[in-house]
């Protein structure tokens, strides 16, 4: 859905299927942590929840393990990026990061090209290519 119908994004073209690969993420290991800060970055996403001061407006948001590493974030940086893609926009106190309920959880990322997911498809299905938007992808094999 996300690589034909997602509004952010141009619709992917069948000629560029040979060059994809799709990583999915499986969470596992939830565990409720003591505070905010009861995490290791590139170890642990996190789930935040809190109430917004200003309307009282539940606001929730998570980042996946690897996302802090990546943007080279300290925990506070990553906690403080997370609250405003929860959509807080004002003042973060400290006051407000301890009244944050957070989530750690871990990974495991699989990914898998194109002509392995076509390989899968022969073999489970015994179809040649799958179809989309009406285009046999076999086409962008070649």
């Amino acid at each position: 859905h996300s690589a034909l119908r997602d509004r952010r994004f141009p619709p992917i073209q069948a000629k560029e299927l040979p060059s994809l690969e799709c990583t999915v993420s499986i969470l596992t290991n939830y565990e409720t942590a003591n505070n905010y800060l009861d995490w290791e970055v590139g170890v642990h996403g996190m789930i935040i929840e809190f109430t917004d001061p200003n309307n009282q407006t539940r606001r929730s948001a998570t980042y996946l393990p690897e996302v802090a590493a990546h943007e080279g974030w300290a925990k506070l940086e990553a906690i403080e990026s997370l609250m405003r893609k929860a959509g807080y926009n004002g003042i973060i106190t400290e006051s407000l990061r301890k009244s944050i309920k957070l989530t750690r959880y871990q990974s495991t990322l699989f990914t898998m090209t194109y002509s392995d997911y076509i390989s899968y498809v022969k073999e489970t299905r015994g179809v040649a290519a799958p179809i989309i938007n009406g285009v046999s992808t076999k086409l962008a094999m070649y």
